[in-house]
């Protein structure tokens, strides 16, 4: 690691522990994030004419986050949303408790600052069994983008990938024989094995052998989905893709990809499915996030509630 930065100028701090994140092998959407939120924190000192990260104190950092709380979105006029608030507020935590423990920021006032709790959050309105047959109706069949379309939305649903997840499959990570997707270092940087079901296995390679040979070109290398330039998906083209036929189906919610995700886990808790093996099933590092969607099990709560409320009926 190269030796710590030379003053204490913030540009130079900044920089110098992004490239320790760089050099730790954080994935660059990490880092991207964390350069972000240590922007906005940058701007905010030099507008209170702060020049010097040792300066900032328990006042500073109290002084940011009523900023934060008061702060409007960009052409909106309504506040950041908690969320946003403590993830600004940790990345700047998180940076000052680094520089401190390479000693080049002396004091410990970070220790003393307690971030805002934001409570639960619960997902947009899911998309029930229905809704997910209804938007499936909306895809045509017999169209090379339709069958290509229809086994995104099968292999999302199926597998409760993330996006990014998707996007990143290669020909070989399909596992036909077990049904069964690999999934290469997803967002916690662990492989794991994401199961699908005989339909979705239908829809798959279907596309496989009547579509992706149609669409195939010299750059399409290894990748399982392809545009329609013959190229891997990107992400942003699979939320609008994803997102266009939720809102074809008119069932009055919102959201794109992540929605079959959502949908998938908690449809899985609806029929009794263990939370670990949903927990599993999403890849999530802790059972604590899992936990969410217990929230939003409306039909296990309303079993529960019937068996166990004396005046359910």
């Amino acid at each position: 690691m190269k030796t710590n930065p030379s003053s204490l100028q913030i540009n130079e701090c900044i920089s110098f522990y992004l490239n320790n994140l760089l050099i730790k092998d954080y994935t660059m959407k990490t880092i991207d994030n964390k350069s972000e939120n240590l922007r906005f924190f940058r701007e905010w000192l030099h507008s209170q004419n702060i020049q010097n990260l040792q300066s900032v104190d328990l006042d500073v950092f109290e002084d940011y986050m009523a900023f934060l709380r008061n702060k409007k979105c960009n052409n909106k006029d309504k506040n950041l949303a908690p969320s946003t608030v403590r993830s600004r507020l940790t990345s700047v935590r998180v940076f000052i408790q680094f520089l401190t423990k390479r000693e080049i920021v002396t004091h410990r006032e970070v220790e003393k600052f307690e971030l805002p709790t934001i409570g639960l959050i619960l997902p947009k309105p899911i998309l029930s069994y229905e809704d997910v047959l209804r938007i499936i109706k909306q895809i045509p069949q017999n169209t090379v983008k339709g069958i290509r379309d229809r086994a995104i939305v099968e292999c999302f649903y199926a597998s409760g990938i993330r996006r990014s997840e998707l996007a990143a499959l290669n020909l070989l990570d399909v596992d036909f024989s077990n049904y069964q997707l690999r999934v290469v270092q997803s967002k916690n940087k662990k492989d794991r094995y994401a199961p699908f079901g005989k339909t979705a296995g239908k829809w798959l390679k279907k596309y496989l052998r009547d579509v992706r040979p149609l669409y195939a070109s010299l750059c399409s290398g290894n990748a399982f989905f392809l545009n329609t330039a013959g190229m891997r998906f990107g992400t942003s083209n699979l939320s609008s893709l994803m997102s266009k036929y939720i809102k074809k189906a008119n069932i009055n919610k919102t959201g794109a990809c992540h929605q079959y995700r959502h949908a998938a886990a908690t449809h899985m808790l609806d029929n009794e499915a263990d939370i670990r093996h949903v927990q599993e099933f999403l890849g999530h590092a802790s059972i604590s996030t899992t936990q969410l969607y217990l929230h939003v099990s409306k039909a296990k709560l309303r079993r529960v509630y019937t068996k166990t409320h004396p005046r359910a009926d």
